[in-house]
């Protein structure tokens, strides 16, 4: 949480800066080298954060054999392992990367998302990666504007953590995505607690093809 806090309160400067009214055109000159000051201070605590996340996966798996155990360990709580057929699926609660209707991450979400990266490069570098993103039943509402519908707020979703992925060094090749909205569920939609598990995101590990 420590290595989160620089990053989470430059984006949160950006954010008030960007908002702020300017008297003239020389102080929105000013406004605008503050905004790429702090992005290029952003790149550089994603960058940290990124190294810091990659050393703990490297050092939870130094030596151990490619187990879901040994994987589980390397990775945040938040983030669950499991297997389907040849594949490997970490799965993360949109809670976790997202808010409410939205496609945008969460600065904190990024160190589960590290370690993923950090174990795919680790354990599989030459697997495919399939992006897959999830929503419960509810009908789309207060974001109806920015998504016509569950299909494409889970694959907008998707496109966001795969870009992620890809901006951490996963080859462009190897990376794709669907939406499948609501219609698979993990559990059904009977509640708020298993509506909750059913919005989700995956990233699927793919055996190369022999």
């Amino acid at each position: 949480m420590t290595h989160l806090r620089p990053l989470v309160l430059a984006l949160a400067v950006i954010a008030s800066l960007s908002l702020a009214g300017c008297g003239n055109e020389r102080e929105l000159g000013y406004k605008d080298v503050e905004i790429d000051e702090y992005k290029r201070q952003i790149t550089e605590l994603e960058d940290q954060l990124y190294k810091a996340n990659s050393g703990q996966v490297q050092k939870a798996l130094d030596g151990k054999q490619t187990n879901l155990s040994a994987i589980q360990s390397a990775i945040d709580p938040n983030t669950t392992l499991g297997t389907r057929d040849v594949e490997i699926v970490f799965s993360v609660e949109s809670e976790v990367l997202f808010k409410s209707g939205s496609a945008t991450l969460n600065a904190a979400a990024k160190s589960s998302l590290n370690k993923v990266v950090a174990v795919i490069k680790d354990r599989f570098p030459n697997h495919e990666v399939r992006v897959i993103g999830h929503t419960d039943d509810m009908k789309i509402t207060r974001s109806k504007g920015t998504w016509s519908d569950n299909w494409d707020l889970s694959a907008g979703r998707a496109h966001e953590v795969l870009l992620y992925l890809s901006g951490r060094g996963i080859a462009e090749k190897q990376l794709g995505l669907a939406g499948y909205g609501k219609e698979r569920p993990l559990v059904p939609n009977t509640s708020n607690d298993s509506r909750q598990k059913n919005r989700r995101v995956e990233i699927v590990v793919i055996p190369p093809a022999k």
